[in-house]
């Protein structure tokens, strides 16, 4: 007996409601090629389950998966040229679409792009300001559009850097070949860990840049001939990604046999764990595209000078089959109520009428109840840090703004904690990440229990943690910063694991932007580290004692 699991159950039902609308020849046994962005892996998982489970076959599709990588089609390019049907895009589509080519955006995988800048835990490199006259590599445009509009949004001139062409090997960043290499959050970082090495992650998301990414797109014309073919492909592909998601293991297993044999097992587990935090299935439904926030998108590249305004997303966005013109069916309806007026029956069917309208009004509030809990959700997840539950570091800049304003407005005082944990990275190499994850939410907590409500507490990037501290001069939060560091000094956090920290302590003044505010705390944790760590030292704008 054939045993359907839910995810191929609930396809199975929807490619009956699409076959029984659907002409019945117009897109039976098909053969599409589906062409991906780069090289198997992890990333593409969704499609090669659809391929593996049957969920293609089941659609009437016989698929061809083509890898991308050096010396391969570029995505966009082999769609206009009809050499693929379907292909894995950026968000950069829009910029083509903008342009006139006729592409459109059926499903976007990742609602975060896994775009970052990496750099070595050594290199003094904390935001993107420190690249200031570093080597930096970028892919060209518009791969690498999410770090320019980083750039962009931090006020940073690009020829104020040393840019560099990716070299694809993360092995320059470890011979100091480049100062910040251009990667992805699910891939260089688990060779960097195999090799030892510590690094950072820039990544833009902090900054405000919220891109999709892995965006499954199409042909206009290819949808206007065949929309039931596009409808029963992306929907055989999202129930691809469900099953992918939900069974790793299997999903990882089978990567490794048939795709990417290259690939170690655990360099695709650690792929999939990160991926699955982009695409986010618990919180939004897959493949879910908001307007607004492709408007935001396309409004970006406008200002990066790679797309011309004004954005018009009409035909863009994928909005699933046409629907049927039910203007005759309504005519039908009408005269079968008069006929059954006629013989008395127009009541029950009148009630039946209701009843489903009722139905459908329903379903659609529930639909956009899910849709504005899912826009929710993503609020509050750009708002806060995963891991501690504090802060996230875009949520800080706004709120310190905002306090920045009102102590200019009311002459109030306002001071900035900057602190890092001493020796992180010894934890991380002997009891392994899992242990320093529980060690940084632990040291969150223990300080966001001893804020007042007007305090914020920000994990601004890796170790380190940002208190803003409002209606308070420098000698108090000098007072509270000496007593977290006692705090956090006097016991052990995680199983007997103890830490301490260092700090830096500023006040801000007039005139002084969130920049300023933070060089300064961050200049005073600098020689904290350098005087011996596990000490708070205090920035003061009449007299700064050099370092010896």
């Amino acid at each position: 007996m054939l045993v359907r699991t839910r995810g191929q159950r609930w396809f199975a039902a929807v490619l009956l409601v699409i076959q029984a609308f659907a002409p019945a020849t117009a897109w039976a046994a098909d053969n599409v090629r589906l062409q991906l962005r780069w090289l198997h892996q992890f990333q593409f998982a969704g499609y090669y389950m659809a391929l593996e489970k049957g969920f293609y076959r089941d659609a009437g599709l016989q698929v061809e998966i083509l890898p991308g990588g050096p010396g391969s089609a570029k995505p966009m390019a082999a769609l206009l040229a009809d050499e693929a049907d379907f292909a894995i895009a950026n968000s950069g589509v829009i910029i083509a679409r903008m342009a006139g080519d006729p592409v459109v955006a059926l499903a976007a995988i990742m609602q975060r792009s896994p775009i970052v800048w990496i750099v070595r835990a050594d290199s003094g490199i904390y935001s993107p300001h420190d690249l200031d006259g570093k080597r930096v590599m970028l892919m060209p445009e518009p791969e690498s559009s999410e770090l320019r509009i980083t750039l962009a949004h931090e006020g940073i001139d690009p020829k104020q850097l040393q840019i560099q062409h990716t070299s694809f090997n993360p092995q320059d960043l470890i011979d100091g070949k480049t100062d910040a290499y251009d990667g992805y959050i699910s891939n260089e970082p688990f060779w960097l860990r195999q090799q030892g090495v510590g690094y950072r992650l820039i990544d833009p998301h902090e900054y405000g840049v919220n891109f999709y990414n892995d965006v499954l797109i199409t042909r206009e014309g290819l949808l206007q001939e065949r929309p039931e073919q596009v409808e029963a492909f992306t929907q055989a592909s999202l129930a691809g990604w469900r099953y992918a998601l939900e069974h790793i293991e299997e999903s990882v297993q089978l990567i490794h046999r048939r795709f990417a044999p290259d690939k170690s097992l655990e360099h695709l587990r650690f792929e999939a764990r990160e991926l699955k935090k982009l695409i986010m299935p618990e919180l939004v439904q897959l493949g879910h595209m908001n307007p607004g926030r492709w408007q935001t998108i396309a409004e970006d590249y406008v200002e990066l000078g790679l797309a011309q305004g004004p954005v018009n997303l009409e035909g863009f966005i994928y909005r699933g089959p046409p629907k049927a013109d039910n203007g005759l069916l309504y005519r039908a309806l009408a005269g079968a109520l008069a006929a059954l007026l006629l013989v008395g029956g127009v009541a029950l069917r009148f009630v039946h009428l209701t009843h489903r309208l009722r139905s459908e009004i329903e379903l659609r509030r529930q639909a956009e109840e899910e849709l504005r809990r899912s826009n929710s959700q993503l609020e509050r997840l750009a708002n806060t840090d995963r891991l501690t539950g504090q802060c996230s570091r875009l949520k800080l800049e706004d709120l310190a703004h905002a306090e920045i304003k009102r102590a200019e407005r009311h002459d109030l005082p306002l001071s900035l904690a900057f602190l890092d944990i001493d020796h992180f990275k010894s934890i991380n190499d002997q009891y392994g990440h899992d242990v320093g994850d529980l060690v940084l939410s632990g040291l969150a907590q223990k300080i966001k229990a001893q804020l007042r409500e007007t305090d914020s507490l920000c994990r601004w990037g890796g170790e380190e943690f940002i208190i803003l501290m409002p209606h308070t001069d420098l000698d108090h939060a000098r007072v509270m910063a000496e007593k977290f560091r006692a705090l956090l000094a006097a016991e052990p956090l995680v199983d007997q694991i103890r830490v301490t920290a260092s700090f830096g302590v500023a006040q801000w003044q007039p005139g002084q932007g969130l920049g300023e505010l933070v060089h300064c705390a961050d200049l005073m944790l600098y020689r904290a580290k350098k005087l011996g760590r596990n000490r708070v030292e205090f920035f003061s704008h009449s007299h700064i004692q050099p370092l010896v």
